[in-house]
């Protein structure tokens, strides 16, 4: 069986027992303890599980974990996938960096370039302020507390008066037709931001096209991405979901 439908597996497991040792799954599926620990390793370093003594627990059947939560999650996947976003931040630009853990992660690899940053998430205002290189604009209005993200008309109004080089957006959830977030006020944020850029970068590890969160808010359709930056290469009929001019990036 290949990891990726070992992965799968695992996942069905975990919705079943919640929590699953290393030891288990090796038994499980015939394999090495090692075998059985790169598995853990992938789901817990990519969000989908949360790394326990011995194994691995579900963070959530069935919702998308608020971002305090998915932030506990050390991933060095999260970091590549946000050094490869980093290339396309160039000086001059005006850029738009949406609400994500890894697009947080964007916010530290960008420190000193001379450019300007407009944002509605709290932590990534917060990354950016380390340095006095990129200028930074926040978005007014409510804070989300859950989300960390901040939102109102008027936030919506000033980023449709907005011209962005780049828009990097994340996501919950990729579907057949688009982007989709958990909360209706982040995807009108990020359609908003979107529509006003030469250029849409979206971060999105391979597991976010296939989970099953309640994600029923789109914000923006595949055909619009330039660019995906993934964990691994994506299934065929995956990828032909997007345009053929989307340049699709995977890191492992």
């Amino acid at each position: 069986m290949s990891q990726e439908k070992r992965l799968i597996e695992i996942k069905k497991l975990l919705k079943e027992y919640d929590q699953l040792s290393t030891r288990k799954l090796a038994k499980h599926f015939g394999v090495s303890f090692d075998t059985a620990r790169r598995d853990v390793i992938h789901l817990t370093s990519t969000g989908q599980a949360l790394r326990i003594h011995g194994g691995l627990m579900a963070i959530n059947h069935g919702d998308v974990p608020d971002f305090l939560a998915r932030t506990q999650i050390q991933s060095p996947i999260k970091a590549k996938m946000a050094k490869v976003a980093a290339r396309f931040v160039h000086p001059g630009q005006l850029d738009f960096i949406g609400p994500s853990t890894t697009l947080r992660h964007l916010c530290t690899f960008i420190t000193g370039k001379n450019l300007e940053i407009v944002t509605n998430s709290v932590d990534n205002a917060l990354a950016l302020m380390a340095a006095p290189l990129p200028a930074v604009s926040i978005l007014g209005g409510t804070i989300q507390k859950k989300d960390r993200l901040i939102y109102s008309m008027n936030s919506l109004s000033e980023l449709n008066k907005l011209h962005f080089d780049t828009a990097f957006i994340g996501t919950s959830k990729v579907r057949e037709d688009g982007v989709y977030t958990s909360t209706q006020v982040d995807a009108q944020m990020i359609s908003a931001a979107a529509s006003r850029a030469k250029q849409i970068v979206l971060v999105a590890e391979q597991y976010k096209f296939t989970n099953a969160n309640s994600s029923p808010f789109m914000s923006l359709p595949l055909d619009k991405v330039n660019v995906l930056i993934t964990d691994v290469a994506l299934p065929k009929e995956i990828a032909d979901n997007f345009s053929p001019k989307t340049q699709i990036i995977s890191v492992t």
